[in-house]
C-alpha cells in the first residue's frame, strides 16, 4: 500500500483540529495562559529589579553619610541605653574615634594612664601606664590621624592645669598610640606652652626650644621623625607668653598665626602666604578652605577672611560652624552679623567672600547635608538654600535649639533638659519624641558627643550613656 508523502503542519491563531465527537474548540485564551504569565513575570521582575536599585541606591546614600563626622546612627523614639562608661573613662567621648576606638587619660592615685574604648560597645579595650609629672593635675585630649602607610593612629597629649606663666615653665608630653591594642608608638616632652595641632594625616607641634625663637615641626604620626620644619621670623622675648597659633585649614595646609603675622604652609612646609595681620588675631576654620580671623584690640571687631585662593577680605562678622557637613554645596559660607536691628545669618561665597544673601536669623547650631542648610534659632528650624537663602521650610518647636544632629532622614534636635526629639529632614513633619528621664534615672543633660555616633545622656555623676 502506497502512503501519500507527510509535511509538517503548523496551526495558525484560530485553526482547531477535527475531532470526532461534538466537543466545542477551547477558547482562545486558554491557550494564551502562558503569554499572561510572561507578561505579569516581567512586570513583578522589573518591579523586584526597581526595588533592588532603590535599596541599593539607599544602603549607599546611608553608607556615605555614616562617614560625615557627627551624623548619628539611624534612631527612632524607642531609644534605650546602648552602654554607660563611668566618670573616669567618660571624657573619651569629646574626642574622635580612631578605629574604631575612642581614646583619653585619666590620673589616679598610681599615676597616668591612656584608655582605649570601643566605640560601638562601650568596653574597655586597654589601659596603658603612661610617663608624667605626677605632681601636677593633668589634662588630656586625643584625635585621629592617618600615618604614611594608611592606617589610622592616634595622637593623645597631656599637660598641666595651671595659669599660662607657669605652663610656660612645666611641660607636656606627646604622644601616638595604636588605638586597637594601646601600644606607645612614639613619646615626646615638650614645653608646657607648645601648640598641638593634629589633622587628617599631620602632628604638628609649635614649640619653643630655647627662649628666643618659635618652630613649627610636623612630624611622622608613627615614628616622630620631623617632615619639615618652619621657624617664624619673629622673636621670643623672656615677658611674651602668647603661643603661637595653629589651625587645620581644610586642604592640607597649615595656619600659622603669631605675633601679628600669618603664614599659610602646604603640606611641605613652604609657605604659601606670608602676611602682616592685626596683633591678637584669633582665626578659626569656615567651610572649603576658608578661614577667618577676627581681632578686638581696636575696641571693635576687625575681621579677615582669607579664601581658597589665598586672597583676603575684610569680613567683621561672626563664623557660624557648620557640623555635620557633608561637603555639599561646596561655594557656600556662612557668617552673623549683629546689627542694632537684629542678628542676621549671611550667606556667602566661598570663592570671593561675596554676599549673596541675608535672612534676619540668630543661628545657634547649623548643619548642611545633601544641599540643604539647616539652622536651629530661639525657637524654630529653618531649611535654607545654602547658595540663594530661600526658606525651603519652617518648624516651630517652641524652644530654643542650640544642639542638632542628623542621622540622615530626620534632624535630632535636644530639648532641654533631657527630651530628645526628631523632625524630618524633608518638611520639617515631627517625627518622633522622647523624654530620656523616663529611661534613665540620675540625668544631668542630653546631647552629641563627637567620639560616638549615638546620642550622649551625661549623669549627676559624671558618667556618660550612649542611647539609640
Amino acid at each position: 500500500m502506497s502512503r501519500s508523502p507527510m509535511h509538517d503542519v503548523v496551526l495558525l491563531e484560530g485553526d482547531q483540529p477535527s475531532t470526532d465527537d461534538d466537543t466545542p474548540p477551547r477558547p482562545r485564551s486558554h491557550r494564551r495562559w502562558w503569554a499572561v504569565g510572561l507578561a505579569a513575570a516581567l512586570v513583578v521582575g522589573g518591579a523586584v529589579a526597581v526595588q533592588h536599585r532603590s535599596d541599593a541606591a539607599a544602603d549607599e546614600r546611608a553608607a556615605r553619610l555614616a562617614l560625615v563626622p557627627g551624623v548619628i546612627a539611624p534612631a527612632d523614639g524607642s531609644l534605650r541605653a546602648l552602654w554607660r562608661l563611668e566618670q573616669p573613662e567618660a571624657a573619651v567621648t569629646y574626642g574622635g574615634a580612631a578605629d574604631g576606638v575612642l581614646l583619653g587619660g585619666t590620673s589616679s592615685g598610681d599615676g597616668f594612664d591612656l584608655h582605649g574604648v570601643d566605640a560601638a560597645t562601650g568596653d574597655v579595650l586597654w589601659r596603658t601606664p603612661v610617663d608624667v609629672p605626677v605632681d601636677e593635675t593633668l589634662w588630656s585630649w586625643c584625635d585621629p590621624v592617618r600615618a604614611a602607610d594608611g592606617s589610622e593612629l592616634a595622637v593623645c597629649t597631656a599637660g598641666p592645669d595651671a595659669p599660662a606663666a607657669s605652663i610656660a615653665l612645666s611641660s607636656r608630653t606627646v604622644w601616638t598610640v595604636a588605638p586597637r591594642t594601646g601600644e606607645i608608638l612614639t613619646s615626646r616632652r615638650v614645653r608646657g606652652d607648645s601648640t598641638v595641632l593634629v589633622t587628617a594625616d599631620q602632628l604638628v607641634v609649635a614649640g619653643s626650644p630655647d627662649t628666643g625663637v618659635w618652630r613649627v615641626q610636623s612630624l611622622d604620626p608613627s615614628s616622630g621623625e620631623p617632615r619639615w620644619t618652619f621657624t617664624p621670623p619673629i622673636p621670643r622675648t623672656h615677658a611674651d607668653f602668647s603661643q603661637p597659633q595653629l589651625l587645620d585649614e581644610g586642604t592640607g595646609n597649615v595656619l600659622v598665626s603669631l605675633g601679628g603675622h600669618l603664614w599659610l604652609l602646604d603640606s611641605a612646609g613652604t609657605p604659601l602666604v606670608d602676611r602682616t595681620t592685626t596683633d591678637g588675631t584669633w582665626w578659626v576654620a569656615l567651610r572649603t578652605g576658608t578661614s577667618l580671623g577676627r581681632s578686638f584690640s581696636s575696641g571693635g571687631a576687625d575681621g579677615i577672611a582669607l579664601l581658597p585662593d589665598h586672597s583676603t577680605v575684610t569680613i567683621s562678622e561672626q563664623p557660624v560652624y557648620v557640623f555635620p557637613d557633608d561637603g555639599t554645596a561646596p561655594d557656600a559660607l556662612f557668617t552673623l552679623d549683629t546689627r542694632a536691628d537684629g542678628t542676621w545669618l549671611v550667606g556667602r561665597s566661598a570663592a570671593t567672600g561675596a554676599q549673596r544673601w541675608t535672612l534676619r536669623e540668630n543661628a545657634l547650631t547649623s548643619l548642611l547635608v545633601e544641599g540643604t542648610l539647616y539652622i536651629g534659632t530661639s525657637d524654630s528650624i529653618i531649611a535654607l538654600d545654602p547658595g540663594s537663602g530661600d526658606v525651603r521650610w519652617r518648624r516651630d518647636v517652641g524652644h530654643a535649639v542650640d544642639q542638632m544632629s542628623t542621622d540622615g532622614d530626620d534632624l535630632v534636635v535636644v530639648a532641654p533638659p533631657t527630651t530628645v526629639a526628631a523632625y524630618s529632614r524633608h518638611d520639617g513633619h515631627p517625627s518622633w519624641s522622647t523624654d530620656l528621664a523616663d529611661e534613665l534615672s540620675g540625668l544631668a543633660s542630653v546631647g552629641f558627643a563627637p567620639g560616638t555616633r549615638h546620642v550622649a545622656a551625661w549623669g549627676l555623676d559624671g558618667s556618660v550613656t550612649a542611647v539609640g
